[in-house]
């Protein structure tokens, strides 16, 4: 771990200054992305618990991290011309960013898999691939464990953490010379390539797929009427439930092609360099920077493709418009539960109270009137009687 060079900051200052505001705003807006999609997706699991959820969770999760673990120590650099921490700083850097955007990239791919599994055998998909809090939590762990084994790799001597132009960030050293430190970056490339041709084989095969389910439903929808009511009744249930699937199959196909875009000429930087190709300072800087824009961009991609998270996004910018401008921007009139699609009795909007109350005053109002009439009416029997 000796003979680390801290970096030769060839940026001038108004560029140093220019890649820390746009380090700042990128990271900024991923975080808030991440936010609104973690607020989201936690309302969506209390009434509809489902394995694309559950992973759209952890996704945001992971990605929600890397702005208060990684960017800090790169954003002091930027602004203060300071790398707080030295060796154990530069070591825990690179752990993180290796584990954080390891984890990612494997959540993509596994999301991948999920889609490919339940468009190619969707009855047996149902029957074995349903949510189960101890199978989520046996996934947790076992994704950590391995980002966290490869991860901490260079921690325990297998190559090193070594400071990157321009000298704000700690990662894996691209031009070792060792025999571990080569091996460390072989195996960081292989997995790398691997990753990023099975979650393109995946989502290549989701589209047609897709394309074939796409065509099916057409097909049953333009059909006569002569079917029975429990048929047309099992056809919508279905439909409903392929739209469904083609809404998560969409966002998986966003998030790989966002992965391959970020990641593409980060993995090709670094095999060229291992084929001899010389470093290039402003493109190496590219490629990482490119690298780290997936977690920026991967939550901005739900709103985009699926109506709940648009209007979720909407209810919350508004709902903080109206906080910070002191009630000049007009609260919304629903609530998060209306329109993630269910309404708890604790819950309910202030219109949805007042329409029961009204029906409850109303049925009272009915039932009152109709004990009198039949007291009255039996009253008048009894006294014919007598």
């Amino acid at each position: 771990m000796n003979h680390r060079e801290f970096g030769q900051e060839a940026f001038n200052n108004d560029q140093f200054l220019a890649g820390g505001i746009t380090l700042f705003i990128s990271g900024f807006i991923g975080f808030i992305g991440n936010t609104f999609v973690l607020i989201i997706t936690y309302r969506i699991l209390r009434y509809r618990k489902n394995i694309p959820s559950i992973l759209i969770l952890f996704l945001a999760w992971t990605d929600f991290l890397t702005f208060p673990l990684i960017y800090p120590q790169s954003l002091i650099k930027y602004f203060f011309g300071v790398y707080i921490g030295d060796y154990s700083a530069c070591d825990f850097q690179g752990t993180v960013i290796t584990f954080l955007y390891g984890v990612s990239i494997l959540l993509v791919l596994i999301m991948s898999i999920d889609r490919l599994l339940a468009l190619y055998k969707p009855f047996c998909y149902e029957q074995h691939i349903s949510y189960d809090k101890e199978k989520v939590k046996v996934t947790a762990i076992g994704v950590s464990a391995a980002g966290f084994t490869i991860a901490l790799l260079p921690t325990f001597g297998v190559g090193r953490n070594v400071l990157h132009f321009p000298g704000t960030f700690c990662l894996f050293e691209w031009g070792a010379k060792t025999v571990d430190g080569i091996a460390l970056l072989y195996i960081y490339m292989t997995l790398l390539s691997i990753a990023i041709l099975a979650i393109v084989f995946c989502n290549f095969t989701v589209v047609l797929l897709a394309w074939r389910l796409m065509r099916r439903l057409h097909s049953e929808s333009t059909l006569g009427d002569k079917e029975t009511a429990s048929t047309c009744q099992t056809k919508k249930k279905h439909s409903n439930r392929g739209d469904m699937e083609m809404q998560f199959a969409k966002l998986s196909c966003m998030t790989a092609i966002a992965i391959v875009g970020c990641w593409s000429l980060f993995l090709i930087r670094l095999t060229m360099i291992q084929a001899g190709y010389p470093f290039d300072a402003f493109i190496d800087f590219t490629a990482v920077r490119l690298a780290s824009l997936h977690s920026v961009v991967n939550p901005w991609f739900y709103p985009l493709l699926r109506r709940k998270y648009r209007e979720g996004f909407w209810y919350l910018i508004t709902w903080i418009g109206h906080v910070v401008t002191c009630t000049l921007i007009k609260r919304p009139t629903n609530t998060l539960d209306d329109i993630v699609g269910g309404t708890p009795r604790t819950k309910r909007s202030k219109k949805m109270q007042k329409v029961d109350e009204r029906r409850r005053s109303s049925s009272q109002r009915f039932l009152s009137t109709t004990t009198l009439s039949a007291s009255v009416t039996t009253d008048s029997k009894s006294t014919d009687k007598k």
